[in-house]
């Protein structure tokens, strides 16, 4: 979300906190909370002064962040990530700031850059459009791995809008995650630096013809719409590729207001796409609130609490959870393991008949190897006896709930010693049966990952 200018603070102090006397019962209360691993899909990795020197206080809390360097905001950060066991933060900033937060957290930390508008230190806003080039650049080399948080909301542009078309094809393309601003933003906003910012190009239906022409790109839209409610219902309904977060509206909504919006969702069966953000920018007493805010909804239960924290979030980003999962949680994965990615643009096989198929080939070095798995990320349609994977010949079996549904779904499958060999393999999609209608699969990505 794009972030708050000093100046108007009180304004959005009293647009939105009108009930903030009320806010005390929403200070986190870790002592009866259990330890859910988190994943924050959407942070911020921003300069301590951005929007001034001393920053000013956290909207709801009045707390005014200590932290007078960028080393020192980081930190902050972290120790939130520590206190609330968020085991992966994916955040956006300016390039040096990502590079930074990246240093100090390496593998619990992936970053995009926000653009267009954005604010850089003391308050001031600019507007800047990535190079193509210089995007592909970085995320080829590994240094980005997100696209995004995209504010052109905040520049006039709306998503459906041609300058945004060359982003979404680079995304597509690169099988990169992007982060879309949608819904609200700070009040009186065109009258406080951002003179094109409308409403109206926060409303995620505005993303339908983008996702027409995008079938494969992975996207999720910011603050969950809000206040575009029926809006983003309809989008979700229709597209199952798009997720949402809940940033922000967690925290700076009354806990009513959000419960109520987060209720109808859940209502509305998009339980297994929404995903927790803080939108932490520099004030990270926001952590905690925002977790709350989800551990508070008694009309979640502890799995769908677990879906919003962290399962709907891995599944979008296609992790290897063992790397994040600990204790009665999973088993962590050791430092020097490696995944291999064998497929990375789609595989497919639709419309077919019984008998086609589709095979790649890989080399494998195994020395050292104690334990093997794959990460298949696809879909396939009408039934869950359609498609088969062989590796080496083979059969190893396809979770349902990756054949029997059209949004693609990603799933991890333990394989037993001796199925991978040292140097060539290959892995093969055959169709086995024709169930009538639409038939067919695709496969979206596939990578073998090696625990030594």
């Amino acid at each position: 979300m794009k972030k708050f200018i000093h100046i108007f603070l009180a304004s959005f102090f009293l647009t939105f906190i009108v009930s903030c006397a009320n806010e005390k019962t929403s200070k986190p209360n870790r002592q009866n909370m259990k330890s859910h691993p988190i994943i924050d899909i959407h942070m911020h990795a921003f300069q301590w002064n951005k929007y001034g020197d001393p920053p000013p206080p956290n909207l709801i809390t009045g707390k005014r962040p200590t932290a007078r360097s960028n080393n020192e905001a980081i930190e902050a950060y972290i120790a939130e990530m520590d206190r609330y066991n968020i085991v992966l933060a994916v955040g956006s900033g300016q390039l040096e700031m990502v590079k930074e937060m990246k240093a100090h957290v390496l593998n619990r930390f992936i970053g995009g850059i926000e653009f267009p508008k954005y604010t850089s230190p003391v308050n001031k806003r600019m507007e800047k459009w990535p190079s193509l080039n210089e995007l592909r650049i970085l995320y080829e080399s590994g240094q980005l791995k997100i696209m995004g948080e995209i504010t052109a909301q905040y520049a006039g542009v709306a998503p459906n809008d041609p300058k945004l078309e060359p982003y979404f094809a680079l995304a597509e393309e690169l099988d990169i995650p992007v982060c879309l601003h949608t819904g609200f933003g700070p009040p009186m906003s065109p009258y406080m630096g951002d003179p094109n910012f409308r409403m109206r190009h926060g409303n995620p239906l505005l993303l339908e013809d983008v996702l027409v022409k995008h079938p494969r790109l992975r996207i999720y839209i910011a603050h969950g719409g809000y206040p575009n409610l029926s809006e983003t219902i309809a989008l979700m309904l229709m597209y199952r590729q798009v997720y949402m977060d809940i940033s922000a509206i967690n925290w700076l909504l009354t806990r009513e207001e959000f419960h109520a919006y987060l209720q109808r969702l859940m209502q509305a069966r998009l339980g297994k796409r929404i995903m927790f953000g803080t939108d932490q920018m520099i004030w990270p007493d926001a952590v905690g609130m925002s977790v709350d805010a989800i551990e508070s909804a008694t009309f979640l239960t502890e799995a769908q609490k677990r879906d919003i924290f962290f399962e709907n979030a891995a599944r979008f980003l296609r992790l290897d959870t063992s790397k994040y999962l600990t204790g009665s949680f999973g088993k962590s994965l050791a430092p020097d393991s490696e995944t291999v990615k064998v497929i990375s643009s789609e595989l497919r096989l639709r419309p077919a008949t019984p008998g086609d198929k589709r095979t790649v080939s890989f080399n494998l070095k195994l020395t050292g190897v104690k334990s093997t798995a794959v990460q298949v990320t696809g879909f396939d349609i009408d039934g869950v006896t359609e498609t088969e994977m062989f590796i080496n010949d083979q059969k190893v079996k396809l979770p349902a709930e990756i054949v029997a549904d059209m949004a693609p779904k990603t799933v991890i499958i333990e394989l037993k010693k001796g199925i991978l060999k040292e140097g060539e393999n290959t892995i093969t999609f055959l169709f086995a049966d024709s169930v009538g209608g639409t038939t067919g699969f695709s496969i979206l990505g596939l990578k073998i990952m090696l625990r030594k």
